[in-house]
C-alpha cells in the first residue's frame, strides 16, 4: 500500500434486495488513522454497508478495495485475516467466557495471528477500553455497557487495520456514553486504526470524529467537517423532514 493510499476505498457500491435498492453508486475513500463517523436515519443503508464492507452481503454493484486490494465478495473470516475488525448493534460475545478468553479469540483469529501473546495482547486490549479489573469475569455478568466495550476491545485484538463500530453506545445512558466515546478517542490517538463508526448518538460523532459521512435512502448526501455537515440543507432534511432550498 502506497503511504497516502486510502486504507478503504469503496467505488460506486450499490446493494439491492429484489426490487429494493438499499445502497446507490457510493463511493467513499478513508485514509489511515482517520476516524469517520456515519449517520444517517433509520433505513438509510448504514449497517447494510457495514455488511458489504465485510462481505457477510455481496454487492449488485461496485467494488470494495482495502490498501489497494479488491476484496470485493471476499469470505468474512478472510476479511478479518486480512485486517478488517468489526462490533455488531447486538452485542456478540461469548457469554460463557470471561472477559480475557473473549478478547484472546480476537488475538487468536485475527490478522496477526497472535497466539504466542495472545495472554498479553488481550490484557492490553482489556486495559485500552478500561476492563482491566474484569479480566476473570464472566461476559454473562457484565453489564452492557461492558459488553459492549469488551465487544471493541476483542476486535482491537485482531490487530486491524481499520476497525467498523456498529453502534457501540446503543442501549448506554449518558455516563457510559461520555466513557465509550473516550474509548474510541483514545483509540484513535493510541493506535492510529482507521475507524468507520455508525452511531445513532450524533451529538458524540460531531464531538469525536474530524470527519462525518450522512447516508439517506442508500446515497451519500454529504461528507466532511462536523461543522460544515450539521449546517448542510440535505442532512437538516434528511432528519428534520425541512424542505431543502
Amino acid at each position: 500500500m502506497q503511504e497516502n493510499e486510502a486504507v478503504l476505498r469503496l467505488e460506486g457500491i450499490g446493494k439491492a434486495f429484489g426490487g429494493l435498492e438499499v445502497l446507490s453508486d457510493l463511493h467513499l475513500d478513508i485514509a489511515p488513522g482517520e476516524l469517520v463517523g456515519l449517520i444517517g436515519p433509520n433505513g438509510a443503508g448504514k449497517s447494510t454497508l457495514f455488511n458489504v464492507i465485510t462481505a457477510i452481503y455481496t454487492p449488485s454493484a461496485g467494488r470494495v478495495l482495502f490498501r489497494g486490494q479488491d476484496i470485493t465478495g471476499t469470505a468474512p473470516h478472510r476479511i478479518c485475516h486480512l485486517g478488517i475488525a468489526r462490533t455488531f448493534q447486538l452485542v456478540r460475545t461469548f457469554l460463557s467466557m470471561t472477559a480475557l478468553e473473549n478478547v484472546m479469540v480476537g488475538a487468536v483469529y485475527g490478522s496477526g495471528g497472535r497466539v504466542r501473546h495472545a495472554r498479553r495482547t488481550s490484557a492490553e486490549e482489556l486495559d485500552l477500553v478500561g476492563l482491566s479489573a474484569k479480566r476473570d469475569v464472566l461476559a454473562a455478568h457484565m453489564t452492557l455497557s461492558d459488553r459492549r466495550r469488551l465487544e471493541i476491545a476483542r476486535a482491537l485484538a485482531s490487530d486491524p487495520s481499520l476497525l467498523l463500530l456498529d453502534e457501540p453506545m446503543a442501549g448506554l445512558n449518558a455516563s457510559e456514553i461520555r466513557q465509550m466515546a473516550e474509548v474510541i478517542r483514545r483509540i484513535g490517538v493510541e493506535r492510529g486504526i482507521a475507524i468507520l463508526w455508525v452511531e445513532h448518538k450524533v451529538e458524540a460523532i460531531m464531538k469525536v470524529c474530524s470527519r462525518v459521512v450522512v447516508l439517506d435512502h442508500g446515497e451519500k448526501i454529504a461528507d466532511g467537517p462536523p461543522r460544515e455537515v450539521v449546517a448542510d440543507r440535505k442532512v437538516i432534511e434528511a432528519y428534520l423532514g425541512e424542505p431543502s432550498s
